[in-house]
């Protein structure tokens, strides 16, 4: 069994040139002035935008994937390529939720599961992580309280002494 990071190497893939992006950005535009966009292109463009390197293109990708969710037939595949770039922009929450939805329709879809390991390491990352942090607070709040009880100890046993 591959190693997380050889897992996401696999799922997430390569990156797509921007000379791609910017093609199929054109086609979609043409399509969509001539009336003749179908949801095949939407969802062309929209995996385009979602195998980006910038932030800003996979946004635009999840809101075209997501209006296809809404209208579209084929809800796996739009699901499934949501869950993968909410997971690209480390929204991990909203990538569970398409994941499990994909998996709720297809239990043995194999590349759903995979990225539902992703996404479920993640998390989980996340929550150690944060407990870390909540610990790690509460570990200074209390060394705080303990050296303001002796200081206060202290005064009181000054001010008893006098």
């Amino acid at each position: 069994m591959a190693d997380n990071s050889e897992l996401e190497k696999a799922i997430i893939g390569d990156f797509i040139p921007l000379a791609m992006i910017q093609a199929a950005e054109k086609e979609y535009k043409k399509k969509n002035e001539e009336g003749s966009l179908t949801d095949q292109d939407r969802f062309s463009y929209a995996w385009h935008l979602i195998k980006s390197r910038y932030k800003d293109d996979i946004k635009k990708g999840i809101s075209i994937m997501g209006e296809l969710c809404q209208d579209g037939t084929d809800q796996r595949d739009y699901l499934y390529f949501l869950a993968l770039a909410y997971y690209k922009l480390e929204e991990y929450s909203e990538a569970e939720q398409c994941i499990n939805r994909v998996l709720h329709m297809e239990p043995n879809n194999s590349q759903a599961k995979d990225l539902k390991k992703l996404v479920s390491g993640k998390i989980q990352q996340d929550n150690l992580i944060a407990a870390g942090v909540v610990g790690g607070a509460a570990l200074v709040g209390a060394a705080a309280v303990g050296t303001l009880a002796v200081i206060g100890g202290a005064i009181v046993a000054k001010l008893i002494s006098k």
